[in-house]
């Protein structure tokens, strides 16, 4: 099981397991279901962002 503790769409505190194995919480992921893919890309986090001048 995922270690994820925040819905990676809204923030909020993951309380159930298969919520935290999901990344997401029940409604979130509702929602998610209904979106088209494009819209869907536009709301998931991205693992490519730009480091910036920080790293």
């Amino acid at each position: 099981m995922s270690d994820v503790r925040r819905c990676a769409v809204c923030g909020r505190t993951l309380r159930d397991p298969a919520s935290r194995a999901r990344g997401t919480g029940p409604v979130c992921a509702r929602k998610l279901r209904e979106m088209s893919p494009k819209q869907r890309r536009q709301v998931l986090p991205v693992d490519d962002v730009p480091a910036g001048p920080y790293l």
